[in-house]
């Protein structure tokens, strides 16, 4: 496996557990590489900079959102 299909694998995993802690999972765990990491809901934030990390290692942005631009009137 290349570094970008195990970076792509465990986006796909975080998003995934994301959605499961949204809609209402309280506790979801991930792994790789004998690794282990668990997520309750109090942690949706950490979740979600997990998977703002992976995104900006493939290229692909922090974040979905787009952000709000301030506008001056002169």
């Amino acid at each position: 496996m290349t570094d970008r299909t195990i970076l792509l694998a465990r986006l796909t995993e975080a998003e995934t557990a994301l959605h499961k802690l949204i809609v209402g999972k309280t506790t979801v765990q991930l792994s790789y590489q004998g690794e282990s990491l668990t997520f309750t809901t109090a942690d949706e934030g950490r979740l979600r900079l997990y998977i703002s990390e992976l995104r900006n290692q493939l290229g692909l942005g922090g974040s979905s959102r787009t952000r709000s631009r301030r506008v001056v009137f002169l």
